[in-house]
């Protein structure tokens, strides 16, 4: 949805910050097993691909879930100490972290309802647990962030989003947690293996540019960024801030035209004028280390 900001120009979010928690596949994994058999009789060295899925989606969930805390701690930071050149007022920022939270908690549940039973007791134990913990918070956070009840973002956006922010940062994962559930079953062992969705987190790809703030001067560059910094790209003046899970990019013209855009790995947006000038940021990737950007620009000197 595009931002207008004072003088005409505009920021659009190209692809924002969506969670989504999906099945997964394997060609080279078994037929399904029957229902009730217990994946630990298996004699096949090859996974179960039932299992397959179930762990697939298990730590899919289950990593949402990390996001969604941490995403909510840094989003009621923000909130409670707020930048003094913050571009919108606090009630505006809240009214956005009670959307974000309230859809992203949604995505964690239909994600976990995907997830069928594994025929594993304790791996069913998990999963219910997991579920239990969710719906313990949820109703609570859709009475607190139902548009239908709060129309005004200048009313008690602040207080709304604290609450929730306590309710998430309530949320625990149970235990034993999914690491120890599979290590003491071989056909979850092998199965959490080959899920892609259990693989370890990759570490931040190479910028073409490194650490070069310099090489954004001509308006194309791919840089790492790894605290709060302010760029040069072109013509186009602006300030990087990433946090463990996104990365916001101001444009502050010396002209008085401000545009802000908030970015998760794979995330594109651009800031525009009448004239045909534009400014497009990719978030190649995002993570705790910092975030590896690819700015180019078109128009402007």
């Amino acid at each position: 949805m595009p931002v207008k900001t004072g003088v005409g120009r505009v920021a659009l979010l190209a692809a924002g910050v969506t969670l989504a928690v999906g099945g997964c596949s394997s060609d080279t994994a078994d037929r399904d097993r029957p229902t009730g058999t217990a994946a630990s009789t298996s004699k096949s060295d090859e996974p179960n691909r039932a299992l397959v899925r179930w762990t697939g989606r298990m730590c899919k969930a289950t990593e949402i879930l990390r996001t969604v805390k941490t995403s909510s701690a840094e989003g009621i930071e923000e909130i409670t100490n707020p930048p003094e050149d913050a571009l919108l007022g606090i009630e505006f920022t809240a009214m956005g972290y009670l959307r974000e939270t309230s859809s992203s908690l949604d995505e964690i549940a239909k994600g976990l309802d995907d997830v069928r039973t594994s025929g594993i007791t304790a791996a069913d134990r998990l999963h219910g647990s997991l579920v239990k913990e969710v719906e313990r918070v949820r109703p609570k956070v859709a009475e607190l962030t139902g548009s239908g009840l709060h129309t005004s973002p200048a009313g008690d956006a602040v207080d709304r989003a604290a609450r929730v922010g306590a309710l998430i940062a309530s949320l625990k994962m149970p235990e034993p947690g999914l690491p120890a559930v599979v290590a003491e079953d071989p056909g979850l062992s092998a199965a959490y293996r080959i899920a892609p969705e259990c693989a370890p987190p990759k570490p931040l790809p190479a910028a073409a540019d490194g650490t070069d703030a310099g090489a954004c001067k001509d308006g194309t560059c791919e840089i790492l960024v790894t605290k709060r910094a302010d760029l040069r790209v072109g013509g186009w003046r602006l300030r990087v801030s990433p946090t463990q899970t996104k990365v916001t990019v101001r444009n502050d013209d010396p002209a008085g035209a401000v545009g802000e855009i908030m970015l998760a790995t794979g995330g594109s947006g651009t800031f525009g004028e009448g004239d045909g000038d534009e400014l497009t940021v990719k978030a190649v990737a995002v993570n705790k280390d910092g975030a590896v950007l690819k700015f180019r620009s078109w128009g402007r000197p």
